[in-house]
């Protein structure tokens, strides 16, 4: 919808309710003098708002908002900037992406040879590490995204090194790491994983899916004091990009939920969190069968507790997540069709991690509990079960409000699409990745038959049937910069690059959507677009400050937009440094 934009004092009383205000409060905090994107139902913009006790007391002109303004009333003139409501990540990984930026993260290296050179320096300055570990390299830089560990030993001979990929579905080890672990041509594959060889019949040092896992027992455990700082470092990053409110994707071990639950004792924390708790101990696998749904179910919910009874409120634990399947890169997605010309064989076409009856009862039994649940798929056939997981939930149950929606949906059959908002479940995109990159032109395409690539990433697509949409960077598999990934969405092609070329066009999304995406339909995923999401009295005050306007600006232009402040219950909680 084309914002509407609002001048007059009646209107904006209209807005506010003023007439119906017996007295007009005295202001904490005033805006004025800018471009206001409330989305509100009707798109309004307005170039004032007031703010009192962290809520919004008045949206309008100028000229209204001078009666909130008094002596201890702080005024922002707004010189014409832009605003809009917080943004909501509503797929992220914030310890992970704190991780990246206090420790090893390779993400945005844009060769082999920088990668090896980053970790070089990195053990070298870190002698003391009797094990190096990092993350963040991107598949597409290694032939076939199997990175040897010949490299890794040429590097570091000595010490075993454990690098995981920026999508987190596959990992690189040296020598030392694997002989650690005891991991030779004799170990095998374990469920739901894959150990890649090389011509000599041993590992070559790249891990699938669940092999991971082979590693943790002997990786460094980070302590309590680490983790929190790695959490506080990735909500601060992402205030620098507007984002007010997350869903942690995937809470999967010990040392993170002490982490969350600590955090959320902060009644100051300056970020709206829901964290997405996952069943299973394996990494990047969910364990569940039909007979150990209720055991399952009965544990996480006594997790979700713990958090109900500790959290000051901007902390909640009312989702679980499945990884319903892997990655296209390595195969691992499920897909209805056979992978072609895939290494594994031209029958292969990916599994899902729990059999199609398993996540049908897990997601009924979740759903009854009033959990929201959270799935991952990538390939098309994922995307059907876990819509028909949904559908078993809905049939059971009813229509229980629990907003359940599918982040990634890199393949999905236009017979699926349709199915979202019959379902009412919310479409989770990384619209970051809808551009022909090296990953979709040299791991992806190449293995899928043409009518196939027609339906990667269909967004569009979602959004003329009708679908709920909402955004997730997926950091710190890739940036959180939000308009980096508006960018994408509108052009369909590298944000990064001049001209270039427009992949699926016909799939591109409105700079409207994306507005919307990230705001009152991020909050409404969260269950708080009452509370937040838009610009409206009684809502509280979260809203980030822009130095451009992504509706004005040329699309190309999107993203270089910067945010230059943030706030939360109208305290700022991020400003840029000028």
């Amino acid at each position: 919808m084309k914002p509407v934009f609002l001048a007059t004092t009646a209107v904006a009383c209209l807005l506010s309710a003023c007439a119906e205000k017996p007295s007009t409060p005295t202001a904490d905090l005033v805006l004025s003098g800018g471009q206001i994107y409330t989305v509100d139902s009707a798109s309004s913009v307005v170039s004032a708002v007031a703010v009192a006790g962290g809520k919004i007391v008045y949206v309008g002109d100028d000229a209204g908002a001078k009666a909130y303004i008094g002596d201890t009333t702080q005024v922002v003139e707004l010189d014409g900037r832009t605003v809009f409501p917080g943004f909501t990540d509503s797929h992220a990984h914030l310890p992970d992406g704190g991780g990246t930026l206090l420790g090893l993260g390779l993400g945005g290296i844009g060769t082999a040879e920088e990668v090896l050179a980053a970790v070089k320096s990195y053990a070298d300055a870190h002698p003391e590490l009797p094990v190096i570990v990092g993350s963040g390299w991107e598949l597409s830089l290694f032939a076939e995204a199997n990175p040897s560990k010949e490299l890794l030993d040429d590097i570091v001979p000595d010490r075993p090194v454990f690098l995981s990929a920026a999508d987190g579905h596959n990992g690189w080890a040296n020598s030392a790491m694997l002989e650690l672990a005891g991991i030779d041509e004799n170990t095998a594959d374990p469920e739901n994983g894959r150990i890649e060889h090389g011509e000599d019949g041993k590992p070559s040092g790249t891990l699938r899916e669940s092999a991971m896992g082979l590693l943790v027992p002997f990786l460094p455990v980070s302590g309590l004091d680490d983790v929190l700082a790695y959490l506080d470092a990735g909500i601060n990053y992402q205030l620098s990009h507007g984002i007010t409110a997350s869903i942690d994707a995937a809470i999967m071990d010990d040392m993170l939920e002490e982490a969350y639950l600590k955090a959320s004792e902060r009644a100051d924390l300056p970020q709206r969190v829901r964290v997405s708790l996952l069943a299973a101990d394996e990494m990047v696998t969910s364990k569940v069968t039909l007979e150990n749904v209720d055991k399952t179910v009965a544990k996480v919910a006594k997790r979700r507790e713990a958090y109900r009874a500790r959290s000051k409120g901007r902390v909640n634990a009312e989702a679980v997540k499945v990884f319903v399947d892997g990655v296209a890169e390595n195969h691992t997605a499920a897909m209805l069709k056979p992978y072609v010309g895939a290494p594994l064989g031209d029958a292969h076409r990916g599994e899902t991690n729990l059999t199609p009856e398993a996540l049908a009862a897990y997601a009924t039994k979740l759903d009854a509990e009033g959990f929201q649940v959270h799935m991952h798929a990538i390939g098309d056939r994922a995307v059907r079960v876990a819509l028909d997981a949904a559908e078993a939930a809905k049939t059971a149950n009813g229509d229980t409000g629990n907003r359940h929606h599918i982040a990634h949906l890199e393949i999905v059959q236009p017979e699926d699409i349709k199915r979202f908002p019959e379902l009412g479940v919310t479409a989770n995109m990384q619209t970051l990745w809808h551009f022909r990159d090296a990953y979709i032109t040299d791991l992806t395409e190449p293995f899928l038959e043409k009518d196939v690539q027609r339906w990667l990433y269909p967004a569009k697509s979602f959004k003329d049937a009708g679908a709920r949409i909402v955004w997730g960077s997926d950091w710190p598999v890739s940036t959180s910069d939000p308009f980096d990934s508006m960018e994408v969405a509108v052009l369909r092609r590298d944000p990064h690059a001049d001209g270039g070329e427009t992949w699926l066009p016909e799939e591109a999304l409105s700079v409207d959507d994306m507005v919307r995406a990230l705001t009152i339909e991020g909050a409404y995923l969260m269950g708080q677009e009452d509370m937040r999401g838009s610009l409206e009295v009684g809502k509280q005050a979260d809203f980030i400050i822009l130095d451009a306007d992504p509706y004005k600006v040329e699309p190309a232009d999107i993203s270089e937009i910067s945010v230059t402040a943030t706030y939360i219950d109208g305290e700022k909680v991020y400003s840029l440094a000028k």
